[in-house]
C-alpha cells in the first residue's frame, strides 16, 4: 500500500521484517496521493482540506515563505551536519546500503572463519587418518616449539602445510590459539569419530543375521587388560565376514566380569546376544570351563551358542606337545635354538651371516646352480621360533637349511676367533650339533611333516574357513602324514641323501672361497 494513510504502521509487522519493508518503501520513491479524496478536518465553522491544484499552481521555492527567516521547512534542513533533516537522510543512505550494514560485516567474517576452521579441522582429521591406517604413532615425549623433532602427528602437518599455502595459513603457529585442534584430546576425539563409524558400517554389514563371537585379552603398553572382540558372520551377499568391532578394558579376566562386558558391549551396538549362534575362544580355565568358564555363563543367556576351541590353537598345542613327547625331536628344537641364538646375539655376528650368505648366493648363480627371478634369494636371516605359534617352528627350520653353509662358517669363525673362552665355547658346542648326523636327519625329517602341518596351520587361520571344510582339511593332513609314515621312506632317504650332499657341496665351496 503507497498511502502512507492507509498502510499499516511500521511497527505492527515483525520485527525481522521491518527493515526490508522501510527499504521497499524507500525504493518506491515519493508518492503524491491525492487530497481531495480525504474528509474535511478542523473546525465546523472553518472545516478545511489539501487541494490538488495546489500542486499544479506549483510551489519550489521555501525561501521565499515568510522571507525565508521563519521557514519551518528551512528550520528542520538546517546548516549542520547533525540537523533533523540531515540525520534522516544519511539513515535513509544507511538503510537502503545493506553492504555495509554491521550483521552484514559479521557475517562476512564469520563466513571467513568458518572455511579456515574448516580447512585446519581437514588438515587435522587427514593427518589422523593416515596414521592411524599405517598403525603410526601420534605423539612423542617432546612436542615443543624447540624440540628437532615433534613427532608424527605434528610433523606430518607441518609437512602439509608445507605443500599448500592454504593449509599453511591457518595452522599451527597461523591458528587461533582458542582453535588450534591439534592437542591430544583433539586427536582422541578425531579417532573416536573414526571408530564409531567403522563400528556402525560393521552394524550395519551384520544386519538382522545370527554372529558368532571370537574373544581374547592381552595386556597393553599401559598394563591395562584390554578385551578384543571379533563378530563372525554371513553377510548378505552370502560370504563369511570376521570383524573386529570393540576393545574392551577388564578390570579383570574372571568369566563373570568378561561376560559382563560382553553383554554390555553387544548392547552398546545394539547387537542382541540371542543372536549368538558360536564362541571361539582359547583353552584356558576362564574362558573355555565347563561349568564357570565364559562359554558357559553366555550358553545360560543364550543355548545355541555353541562353543568351539581355536582349531588352530588346538593344532598348535597338538603339535608342540607332541614333539615334546619324543625325546630327540625335543633334543632337536633345543639345539636348533641354541644355535639360532649363538649366530644372532649379535649385530657383528648377523651382519656376519648375511655377509656370508650373500657370498654364496653370488656364486651359486655365477655357476647357474639356483633359478633367478623377481623376489627369490634374498638375503635374510636365520628365525627364532616360538611354541604358541607353531608355524615359526617350521619357518626356522627352513631359514637354516637355506642358510646352513652360511651358519656353519660363522661358528667356525666364532669357534676359532671368539674374544672370549664362553664365545668359543659355545660356538663349538653349537658347531658340533649342527654337523651332526641326527641333527641333520631331524632337521630334514622335521621339515617334510612340518610341510605338512603348516599348510593346515595356515588353512585354520584364514577367515572364509568353515567347520566343514576344517574338517576336511583336518583328514587329508592326517592322511598325508601316514602315507609319509608308510610308504615315503625310502623316497624321503633319497632325498636326505641329496639334501645332504648338497650342503655338503655348500660348505666346502664356501671353505674353498674363504681360502682363496
Amino acid at each position: 500500500m503507497r498511502d502512507p494513510g492507509k498502510r499499516s504502521q511500521i511497527w505492527n509487522y515483525p520485527i525481522n521484517q521491518q527493515d526490508e519493508i522501510r527499504r521497499a518503501y524507500i525504493k518506491f520513491g515519493p508518492y503524491q496521493f491525492i487530497m481531495d479524496e480525504y474528509s474535511l478536518s478542523g473546525l465546523e465553522s472553518h472545516p478545511r482540506r489539501f487541494k490538488a491544484h495546489w500542486f499544479k499552481r506549483g510551489f519550489r521555492n521555501w525561501k521565499k515563505v515568510n522571507n525565508g527567516k521563519d521557514c519551518a521547512f528551512l528550520s528542520h534542513v538546517g546548516k549542520s551536519l547533525n540537523s533533523p533533516h540531515n540525520i534522516a537522510v544519511k539513515s535513509c543512505k544507511d538503510l537502503l546500503n545493506q553492504l555495509c550494514h554491521i550483521d552484514k560485516v559479521l557475517a562476512k567474517q564469520s563466513s571467513q572463519q568458518v572455511l579456515s576452521n574448516r580447512l585446519r579441522l581437514k588438515a587435522s582429521i587427514d593427518t589422523v587418518r593416515w596414521l592411524t591406517f599405517q598403525a603410526c604413532v601420534f605423539r612423542g615425549h617432546d612436542e615443543s616449539h624447540e624440540s628437532q623433532n615433534r613427532k608424527n602427528f605434528l610433523e606430518i602437518l607441518k609437512l602439509l602445510a608445507s605443500y599448500n599455502k592454504e593449509v599453511d595459513a591457518v595452522v599451527l603457529d597461523n591458528a587461533p590459539q582458542n582453535a588450534i585442534y591439534i592437542s591430544p584430546s583433539i586427536q582422541k576425539e578425531i579417532l573416536h569419530v573414526f571408530a564409531r563409524k567403522v563400528q556402525n558400517e560393521i552394524r550395519n554389514e551384520i544386519g538382522n543375521a545370527k554372529f558368532c563371537l571370537i574373544v581374547d585379552e592381552a595386556r597393553d603398553e599401559s598394563r591395562r587388560e584390554q578385551m578384543a572382540l571379533v563378530v563372525r558372520f554371513v553377510d548378505k551377499h552370502e560370504f563369511v565376514k570376521e570383524r573386529l568391532i570393540d576393545v574392551v578394558h577388564v578390570k579383570d579376566t574372571t568369566s563373570a566380569t568378561l561376560k559382563q562386558e560382553i553383554c554390555s558391549a553387544l548392547s552398546h551396538h545394539n547387537l542382541n546376544i540371542q543372536n549368538v549362534r558360536g564362541q571361539r575362544y582359547d583353552g584356558a580355565s576362564n574362558m573355555g570351563g565347563d561349568w564357570k568358564g565364559l562359554q558357559a555363563l553366555i550358553i545360560q543367556e543364550c543355548p545355541y551358542a555353541y562353543y568351539v576351541h581355536c582349531f588352530a590353537h588346538q593344532l598348535q598345542l597338538a603339535l608342540v606337545a607332541a614333539a615334546k613327547e619324543v625325546v630327540d625331536v625335543h633334543a632337536f628344537f633345543q639345539s636348533l635354538s641354541n644355535i639360532i641364538n649363538v649366530v644372532c646375539s649379535s649385530c657383528k655376528r648377523n651382519d656376519e651371516l648375511r655377509s656370508a650368505y650373500a657370498t654364496e648366493i653370488f656364486h651359486l648363480v655365477a655357476t647357474n646352480q639356483i633359478e633367478t627371478g623377481r623376489g627369490a634369494n634374498q638375503i635374510g636371516t636365520l628365525k627364532r621360533s616360538g611354541d604358541t605359534r607353531w608355524s615359526s617352528h617350521f619357518n626356522s627350520i627352513c631359514s637354516l637349511l637355506r642358510m646352513f653353509g652360511a651358519t656353519t662358517s660363522v661358528l667356525e669363525d666364532l669357534a676359532t676367533n671368539g674374544s672370549t673362552y664362553s664365545q668359543r665355547g659355545d660356538a663349538t658346542y653349537a658347531l658340533k650339533s649342527l654337523l651332526s648326523f641326527d641333527f641333520v636327519f631331524i632337521l630334514h625329517m622335521m621339515k617334510e611333516i612340518m610341510g605338512i602341518t603348516d599348510k593346515l596351520c595356515q588353512a585354520l587361520q584364514r577367515k572364509s574357513q568353515d567347520i566343514l571344510n576344517a574338517m576336511h582339511l583336518v583328514s587329508s593332513t592326517k592322511s598325508l602324514i601316514q602315507q609319509l609314515r608308510d610308504s615315503s621312506w625310502e623316497h624321503f632317504w633319497r632325498k636326505l641323501v641329496l639334501s645332504a650332499m648338497i650342503m655338503l657341496f655348500r660348505y666346502l665351496i664356501w671353505v674353498l672361497l674363504l681360502v682363496t
